[in-house]
């Protein structure tokens, strides 16, 4: 079935801003897939819905993205266009293999080899029904979800000391899911996403990626992201993962984070202070101590020989997408140190509260 698009009507500047950030993407993948072997190619945006992306070679030398694309998709999406073009050009210019079929051995030998999604062509529908089905989690592990899930809804029990059981009875079901999936897996099913908004990192959220790196079977990075809508670049975190897996730390990511502003503000209110001055100290602290209280449960675990290792494969998967990773820190000052303890006070009792999933549009409203 061919879908009709209708033609889109993008301003010539906001184009002209695509189409370099096209240019700075290619060149980042250039650096850390392709050492920097391949020459630019002309840039192209198609407005086309049936073709995402086109490597015309030769003469020609042409990379092109379709408009549809960019206009409705986020754009790690588009991103994953451009890197599936890529290895055609690869295949083509530093190979010199021409093969006969768009797709054939040498091109998806090289996709498995940079972690390249070889699916990323064709219709733009289709495509996204492949990716929704890699992404879907199975009826068997939905089963696990939703008993973490009924774990997490007991955890707001007034009791202090039943909801805090609830939460590591939670934790501690995923972490034998993960444990026993290690022993059957052959071939992982893991995915990346990026989860938040585009803008700066700071050390609130820093600690939230680190919570979920040690405790919430994922790997995360804080990438470059592209707003094209507003084209407005920045960082946002980038999780990898199991399906259910990164369900889960996403919902943890902005649980965490709007937990923290409604703590920070019921702490204001009974302390009657003015302004935002303490307001980072004050998180900070919160996260530290949520931290600090996941180590004591991840103790709690080791008692009882579960111990989480890591997932090999998920880390090789990891590492072929970022090959040149680096670390950085964020730093943060104690404006107040009254504000710092009654945040670590407060994070050692949060409790991770089960979301409502609304049915009409998959968005999960958040328990505080």
């Amino acid at each position: 079935m061919c879908l009709f698009y209708p033609m889109i009507t993008i301003n010539d500047k906001l184009k002209t801003a695509w189409l370099r950030q096209l240019h700075e993407d290619w060149k980042t993948a250039n650096f850390l897939y392709f050492h920097e072997d391949m020459r630019p190619p002309n840039y192209e945006l198609a407005h086309s819905g049936v073709t995402l992306g086109r490597w015309k070679g030769g003469c020609h030398r042409r990379l092109s993205i379709s408009i549809v694309l960019i206009n409705t998709y986020s754009w790690e999406y588009v991103q994953e266009v451009l890197y599936h073009e890529m290895v055609h050009q690869y295949v083509e210019e530093i190979l010199g293999i021409c093969e006969e079929v768009p797709h054939g051995e040498a091109f998806r030998r090289v996709c498995q080899e940079k972690g390249i999604d070889p699916t990323a062509t064709g219709d733009l529908h289709v495509w996204m029904e492949k990716r929704g089905s890699r992404c879907t989690v199975s009826s068997g592990n939905h089963q696990i979800l939703d008993k973490v899930h009924k774990l997490l809804a007991l955890a707001q029990s007034p009791n202090e000391h039943e909801a805090q059981t609830a939460m590591t009875k939670a934790h501690e079901l995923l972490l034998r899911y993960n444990l026993s999936l290690l022993d059957t897996q052959t071939k992982g099913n893991y995915l990346h996403k990026q989860i938040g908004e585009i803008g700066r990192r700071d050390p609130a959220k820093s600690t939230v990626s680190a919570i979920l790196c040690k405790y919430f079977f994922v790997e995360v990075i804080w990438t470059f992201g592209y707003d094209q809508h507003r084209n407005r670049r920045g960082r946002v975190l980038e999780i990898y993962g199991a399906p259910e897996n990164v369900e889960m730390a996403e919902y943890v990511y902005h649980y965490l984070l709007n937990v923290s502003e409604l703590l920070w503000k019921e702490y204001k209110g009974k302390n009657m202070i003015n302004g935002n001055r303490h307001r980072r100290t004050f998180i900070y602290g919160l996260l530290e101590g949520f931290y600090h209280k996941l180590e004591d449960s991840g103790r709690e675990n080791v008692s009882q020989k579960l111990v989480w290792k890591g997932d090999p494969q998920l880390r090789e998967y990891y590492q072929q997408r970022n090959p040149r990773r680096t670390r950085a820190s964020s730093r943060y000052s104690r404006t107040c140190q009254n504000a710092y303890n009654s945040g670590v006070f407060q994070g050692k009792k949060l409790i991770i509260h089960k979301g409502i999933r609304e049915s009409g549009d998959g968005e999960v409203r958040y328990l505080n």
